[in-house]
Parts: C-alpha cells; structure tokens; sequence
C-alpha cells in the first residue's frame, strides 16, 4: 500500500501530544503532507477514557505520546476494526494492552533506542547534582549567601545500575569514565554482550547495601512495579543517593519520600513519576533533598529529532505494508 497514492484517506491520531513535542515538529509536517493521511493532534491529555475513545474513534493509527495515556483493553475494544496500528512514541509499552491488541489484529511499534544517549546524560548529570548540591547552592547564592559545607566527589564511588538494557550500559560507560565502579543488576533479563569484563553482575539486595548511587533504568512489568519500596531504601547507605529516570512506578513514592525524609538514604533525583505532572501537593515536592525534572531525559534535539522520524518511518511503513519495531 502506498500513501501517496491510494485513494482511502488514513486517519492518524496523536490524542496526548501534552507537553507539545509532535505539534509543529517537522516530522509531522512530513507526515502531514502525505495526500492521503489526515492528521489530528491534541495538546491536551484526556481527561478520561472516554474522552480519550471520543478522540481516538475513527482512527487507522492512533500515535502514543505520553506513558499516562493507557490504552486499555476496553478502549481498543471500542475502537477496533477501524484501528490498524498503535505507534508508540518510546520504548515502553506496558500503557498498552498487547495482549488484546494482538488478539484484535492491531500492530503495536515502538521507538527503541532512540534517546539511549540522551537519558543515559540526563541520569549522570542527576547524579552530579545531587552529590554536588548543585540546585540548593544555586538558590543560596542568588538569596546572597555564600555557603561552605563539603560535597561528594563521584571518583572512586560505586554506582549501582538497576538493569542491563541499553540506557544502564551507556550510562555504565560514561560513569566509568569519571571514575566510578560499577554495580549491576540485570533482575533476569538477557546479559547483553556489550556488558564490560571491568563492572560487576550481582544481586539486586548485594547492590542496594554495596552502592553509594543507585540509578534505576529497568523495564517496568508486574514483577518490578514498586521495587522499590521501605525495605529496600533502608537497605542502602544513609550516604546514597538514588536517580530515577526510568518509571515511576518502579518506585513507591510515600517510602521514598518517607526514606528521605527521615534521612535513611541521603538524597534522590527524579525524572518520572507515577502520575504526571507532579501533583503541587506531592511530598516530594517539598523535601530539600530531591532533584525534580519533568520527565525530559529524552528530550534532546538530536534524540528527538530521531524518536520523531521513527515513529513517523513506522507509520508510513505500515501504510506501505512494512512493519518495523514491532512490539506485537
């Protein structure tokens, strides 16, 4: 099937485009521009299934922006046999019901690594803040204090990374380069090949009491959701400091906000959440010792200059009969 020549006009739907990313971005442009392909973007989240059904009805290809929109099974229920294709911005795809969506014929893709370099940076530079004060100096210096006190030097300290795949080896490497040691835990996933004879594989508890730095980058499944919880915080060094740039929901926030709190570990920096935004009420939000970004480790210009033509190539691919990245 060619998209520039068949007659039927495709439907493709970005519903979550919130921050806006896709909107004015030239791969939708080149999307677009395709005489057969309708495209409808909203630069606001739903605010409910349904709305989201209203949204996405009518649909031939729905593009995911955003984690928090679950595209469930009752939701592809209601959309199908119209919907053909899910086309996921990221490489996470447990917001999608797969299971379902293979069972109803909808092809389900994804953008591996895309921003790998990208988050693997966001996660160090977290990392150096937290042990260098870096957001709390900054704030007492424009009050006009200038503070003393001593920092952390990263050299000679052992980070722990909590699952192999591609962002936890990059930032293994670059970590490395600064002088760290390097902790591992592949929580049984595949040992990928590019692991380094010089870092060291162990078990998930070994890690938590062996780290001075815990940086979380596994995938999210029924098995890891909420890992980390009390147990495991009081488990690490009083010294530590834990960077999230994964999921949140890897993360119980009340525990961790209590570990912080009560000084059982030393300081966190966060990318993600488990509902996004960041509630202005949430707890974390007002301890001094977290670091809070708006899940934006992947957005670099180069990384999204990549992520958003791949999921664009996905969608014409489809269009043409090709499936690259499939997830299901």
């Amino acid at each position: 099937m060619n998209p520039d020549t068949s007659e039927e006009v495709f439907n493709v739907v970005v519903p979550d485009d919130d921050p806006p990313v896709f909107a004015d971005s030239a791969a939708m442009a080149r999307l677009s521009r395709l005489s057969n392909v309708e495209v409808v973007l909203f630069t606001e989240r739903p605010s409910s299934p349904y709305e989201l059904i209203e949204r996405i009805s009518g649909a031939h290809t729905l593009i995911v922006a955003r984690t928090t929109t679950r595209i469930t099974n009752a939701i592809l229920e209601s959309v199908t046999p119209k919907l053909k294709h899910v086309a996921i911005w990221g490489t996470a795809a447990d917001h999608v019901a797969l299971e379902s969506a293979r069972r109803l014929g909808v092809v389900v893709t994804n953008t591996p690594n895309a921003a790998t370099v990208a988050v693997a940076e966001h996660a160090l530079a977290l990392l150096l803040s937290l042990a260098r004060k870096i957001p709390q100096l900054d704030l007492r210096v424009r009050g006009g204090e200038w503070p003393g006190g001593q920092l952390t030097q990263l050299a000679g300290k052992t980070l722990g990374i909590v699952g192999i795949g591609a962002v936890g080896i990059r930032l293994a490497r670059i970590a490395e380069g600064i002088g760290m040691r390097i902790l591992m835990s592949s929580l049984n996933e595949a040992e990928p090949a590019e692991v380094n004879s010089s870092w060291s594989e162990v078990g998930f508890t070994e890690l938590l009491a062996n780290s001075d730095a815990v940086s979380v980058h596994a995938r999210l499944t029924p098995q890891t959701r909420s890992m980390f919880g009390s147990s495991e915080f009081s488990r690490m060094k009083p010294t530590a400091l834990f960077v999230n740039t994964a999921r949140g929901q890897l993360v119980n926030p009340r525990a961790l906000a209590e570990a912080l709190a009560n000084e059982t570990i030393a300081g966190a920096a966060l990318d993600v959440f488990n509902a996004e935004p960041l509630a202005r009420d949430s707890e974390l939000a007002h301890l001094p010792n977290v670091i809070l970004t708006p899940h934006i480790a992947s957005n670099t210009s180069e990384a999204l200059t990549v992520s958003l033509n791949m999921v664009v190539d996905n969608v014409v691919d489809y269009l043409q009969g090709r499936v690259r990245h499939r997830v299901s």
